[in-house]
């Protein structure tokens, strides 16, 4: 009844919820650093716009989200009609994959890179080329031009780049871009955005092609429960293709005002970003002085490699209450990526890090 590909599908490598932890060790942990959230918390605005919209909740939100999508457009200068909303920015990639994805076609990607840029498409049945990063953490450009050359279908890469925090010039952008074929679509994932924002739309425009960037307010506007996101596209017709395979009313009203409020808040997420850049190069440099040897972050989350398997890393920190993810990724399995928390958090992240005496990799 079910097809068996699917079974055989992995699932996704997500984060320990805090109810699961404290189901399991019957304690809060002391710091929570294994799904890339903000600890710096939610805009003001953004809660009071929530309060309201609960008050309304017995009503069907927007189902064409149009204050967020008007919102998106005057600041990004994308028609509106070129906007998609999404519950989270995931469901986008399985809307673009369904939308555009048939037999022969094939999916291009990095690794190591998002699952679900690979998970979306083992769904579907379509093969899945990927290109490793060069051992320093930068893209081997021959490598990946020779594989655009093979005209994928889609072309799905993050910036910067979840796990590695690396992130494309805009040089390296334009470049991969005048390699792609006109019958190849470019999937952007900009979950990061806010961290390292580069004029990639200009770029994009400029390219010719058909593109879409997927942007998310759960990582920097600290809605990860909330989960909206949405999607540029390079044309209407792309983003009413993705829109016919998302649900009538996926991104609900809360999410919706929460979203919009939190965009024109400006200020407290300048200083959100401010503070995690600081917390990350603070905790980077702490780690380099151990003698990790991590990639260049531009995100919120820095990769680095230890001397043991990655699971056993993590789940001995999660035992001193530390809870980060071990990268499941072929080739990577001595690999962490830790999410930057509070000063804090980082301090018992590299507490417990030096309590079991974790060493980098030879």
């Amino acid at each position: 009844m079910i097809n068996r590909h699917i079974l055989e599908l992995p699932a996704y490598n997500a984060g320990l919820p805090i109810a699961r932890f404290r189901s399991l060790y019957g304690r809060a942990p002391r710091a929570k650093l294994d799904s890339n959230e903000t600890p710096f918390g939610v805009s003001p605005r953004a809660l009071s716009a929530g309060q309201a919209a609960v008050a309304q909740a017995h009503l069907y939100p927007d189902g064409n989200g149009t204050g967020l999508r008007d919102a998106l457009a005057e600041s990004t200068g994308i028609d509106a009609g070129c906007i998609v909303l999404g519950n989270g920015s995931e469901e986008l990639i399985y809307a673009l994959y369904g939308a555009v994805l048939g037999a022969g076609d094939h999916v291009l990607t990095v690794t190591p890179g998002f699952g679900l840029h690979t998970l979306a498409a083992q769904g579907l049945k379509i093969p899945v080329e990927t290109v490793r990063y060069s051992t320093d953490w930068t893209l081997p450009m021959g490598e990946l031009k020779a594989a655009l050359a093979r005209k994928p279908k889609v072309f799905a890469i993050s910036s910067p780049s979840n796990p590695l925090g690396v992130a494309l010039t805009l040089n390296e952008l334009h470049e991969l871009l005048a390699a792609t074929h006109n019958e190849t679509l470019v999937l952007l994932d900009e979950a990061y955005f806010e961290y390292n924002p580069i004029n990639s739309l200009s770029a994009l425009k400029a390219s010719g092609l058909n593109w879409i960037s997927l942007r998310t307010f759960s990582k920097a506007y600290g809605l990860a429960g909330m989960r909206v996101g949405y999607g540029l596209c390079s044309s209407a017709t792309l983003r009413d293709a993705v829109r016919k395979l998302t649900p009538p009313f996926n991104a609900n009203a809360v999410a919706q005002a929460m979203g919009q409020a939190a965009f024109e808040d400006r200020a407290f997420l300048a200083d959100t970003v401010q503070k995690t850049i600081a917390a990350r190069d603070a905790l980077a440099q702490t780690l380099r002085d151990m003698g990790f040897r991590l990639p260049p972050s531009k995100s919120n989350a820095i990769f680095f490699e230890t001397s043991d398997h990655a699971v056993d890393v993590a789940e001995k920190l999660r035992g001193e209450g530390v809870l980060v993810k071990a990268w499941l990724e072929d080739g990577f399995d001595r690999f962490l990526r830790v999410s930057v928390g509070t000063p804090q958090d980082n301090k018992a992240f590299i507490e417990a890090l030096t309590k079991l005496g974790v060493q980098p990799a030879a």
